[in-house]
């Protein structure tokens, strides 16, 4: 380790795009961060960053006793989860920047980690965030939300600056419904896109999409002011209309007849919303909610429906109020 111990603020697991511009972030602070990578360290280019510095061994991570941030998929938080609790990772803050729901249970990140560390000291970050524009220093706006205010208080005074504006709430699960739904949606934006079918399409999709996202707040009995806000309506905006979302790009590629393999594939990282779509069957059965958009990307998606069948079927849906 270059970096002297004692001088470390942060520590994140997970090298990825997201990683490295949230440890970006966190250098433009002027704070020095570890950045543990998996399988591959990041190149050179992608690496020469002041006070960040990139190590392998997740041991020396975690064993400094620094705030940690996983941005890691939503599918790692299990094995990460073992680990911090296998090395008594008992009081030290743990922010959760990864969006998604896990799909064999059907839990929310901080749902998932709850099970290994203490709710309250855990928080999670939300929000339109877009890595390679973090990285260019565009101006960026997140939800960061915790139930401990100590907690709050360390996560946001680490990441605020004027051009990584942090807004704090303390709706964690409320935080992450829309970060985790706007993946599914973008898939189905992605999807309309890819077969045509409009602006027009694109808009309703967006607007009754934000409705499903609602359903499932009241349920989880969360506060619809976050729903409306950052980590929702700014977030499913952002990853809907912007090719950079992965979501969004795969719901096109599906579209124009490739398999769902082979798109995932071609967009070479995680699409969180294939796994988010498994989760939240689980979430509707539970609630019985009705959720006709992000259930007929969850059908797309296992091959039950071709996409234009899928809109035909949304399309002939009985007439209804739009308000109830």
């Amino acid at each position: 380790m270059n970096l002297p111990k004692s001088s470390i603020d942060a520590v994140i697991i997970g090298s990825g795009a997201w990683g490295r511009a949230l440890a970006f972030t966190l250098s433009r602070n002027d704070k020095k961060v570890l950045v543990q990578f998996r399988n591959k360290k990041p190149s050179k280019k992608e690496c020469d960053l002041p006070n960040i510095e990139f190590i392998n061994d997740i041991s020396e991570i975690i064993s400094l006793s620094k705030p940690i941030i996983i941005s890691t998929p939503v599918s790692s938080l299990e094995s990460i989860g073992r680990i911090l609790k296998n090395n008594n990772i008992l009081n030290i803050p743990i922010l959760l920047t990864c969006k998604g729901i896990e799909s064999k249970s059907g839990l929310f990140p901080t749902e998932v980690m709850s099970k290994y560390i203490d709710i309250n000291n855990l928080a999670v970050m939300s929000g339109p965030s877009f890595a390679a524009e973090v990285l260019k220093n565009k101006p960026t706006a997140v939800t960061l939300a915790a139930q401990n205010e100590k907690v709050l208080k360390i996560f946001s005074k680490l990441f605020h600056h004027k051009y990584f504006r942090v807004y704090e709430a303390k709706d964690m699960l409320g935080c992450q419904i829309g970060g985790a739904m706007k993946n599914i949606l973008s898939v189905a934006v992605g999807i309309s896109d890819g077969l045509e079918l409009g602006s027009n399409a694109k808009a309703a999709l967006i607007t009754r999409g934000m409705v499903e996202i609602k359903q499932v707040g009241e349920a989880l009995n969360c506060n619809e002011k976050t729903i409306s806000g950052l980590s929702g309506i700014g977030d499913l905006v952002l990853t809907a209309n912007d090719n950079q979302s992965r979501n969004r790009r795969f719901g096109i590629e599906i579209a124009r007849g490739i398999s769902v393999e082979d798109a995932e594939a071609k967009i070479g990282q995680v699409v969180e919303g294939i796994n988010a779509s498994k989760g939240l069957q689980l979430l509707a059965k539970k609630y019985n909610l009705n959720l006709p958009i992000c259930n007929k990307v969850f059908d797309i998606i296992n091959g039950v429906i071709d996409p234009k069948s899928a809109v035909n079927d949304l399309l002939v849906r009985e007439q209804k109020q739009e308000f109830i």
